[in-house]
């Protein structure tokens, strides 16, 4: 593709710059309380919070996590306050206990109880004594969220791409039990499907997941990435609903359907998002379909 294809979305912007002034007011400044130095300096791992988890039914209810420290040279515990917890489902431990020495200790949380398909999160929190806020690091609270949903296969349909690669290929489809009307498969944009296509390389999920509403309309809750960006600029093409993108896009919404026999099953989705390059401009809506198994759609599509 080239990038005069591209339909720009918004004009180039004006940057402006607001200039302050010094003033008296400036002698005002009140540094803030100095660390004790006994401070252990206990701290959550940042790239660890703000997990949100879908698991099998069948899957281990916990969650492992790691608290540091860098005041190590004695054994030490340290209070875990939890901030929140779903119906106290999530049974987190008191303290975060380190050895001599060590620097890291890992904590382990369970959900036996959790229900299937009902989203449970939690928060927990260190005590401020043992927490030096001027790190940049620091992260005083940990959150976590999970869900466990059971999905069904229903066989193997076609993925059909018409959009950025042009190809078909066959995919298992997946049903979730207890909500029908959401569908889901894997994602064949691999990395070395991409990069072999000559592409290069954006962010790579799983799973595309669809709801299919009860008069035929197909959703889905956030962009579809295709593990691709538009040339050199590191930025995703991402497949928008296109009323998510802009309000006033909502009636093309109603173009991503399903198709179905005379005997009300599904043959197919059309999946019709608009393919937009933040900051960049769109390609407008460029479909994806997904028969269902025992239809033949890439040959109708003359792939």
């Amino acid at each position: 593709m080239k990038l005069n294809k591209i339909f720009m979305l918004a004009g180039i912007a004006m940057l402006g710059f607001a200039m302050s002034s010094c003033s008296d007011d400036d002698n005002d400044y009140t540094p803030g309380e100095p660390v004790s130095a006994d401070c252990p300096a206990v701290s959550f791992v940042a790239e660890e919070s703000g997990q949100s988890v879908e698991l099998d039914p069948a899957d281990p209810t916990e969650v492992t996590f790691t608290v540091t420290r860098e005041k190590a040279d004695a054994a030490a515990s340290y209070n875990l306050k939890v901030l929140s917890n779903t119906d106290d489902v999530f049974v987190v431990p008191a303290t975060v206990d380190f050895a001599a020495g060590a620097k890291e200790a890992n904590v382990k949380a369970t959900f036996n109880n959790a229900e299937v398909g009902k989203t449970y999160s939690f928060e927990v929190a260190l005590d401020d004594e043992v927490v030096n806020p001027y790190k940049s690091s620091t992260r005083k609270s940990f959150t976590f969220k999970a869900v466990r949903v059971k999905w069904n296969s229903i066989g193997t349909g076609q993925w059909i791409d018409n959009f950025w690669y042009g190809f078909w290929d066959e995919i298992e489809i997946q049903q979730r039990d207890d909500k029908p009307e959401y569908y889901r498969v894997k994602s064949l944009y691999t990395d070395d499907f991409v990069t072999s296509s000559g592409s290069a390389l954006g962010t790579y999920k799983d799973y595309f997941v669809f709801k299919v509403s009860k008069d035929g309309y197909v959703t889905w809750d956030a962009p579809l990435c295709i593990n691709t960006s538009y040339q050199d600029t590191g930025i995703d093409i991402l497949g928008h609903l296109p009323s998510e993108l802009s309000p006033n896009f909502a009636a093309d919404d109603e173009k991503s359907v399903a198709t179905y026999d005379d005997e009300g099953n599904i043959q197919y989705l059309t999946i019709a998002p608009y393919w937009y390059v933040g900051g960049l401009g769109g390609f407008g809506i460029n479909n994806l379909y997904l028969a269902f198994p025992g239809y033949d759609l890439a040959s109708e599509l003359g792939f």
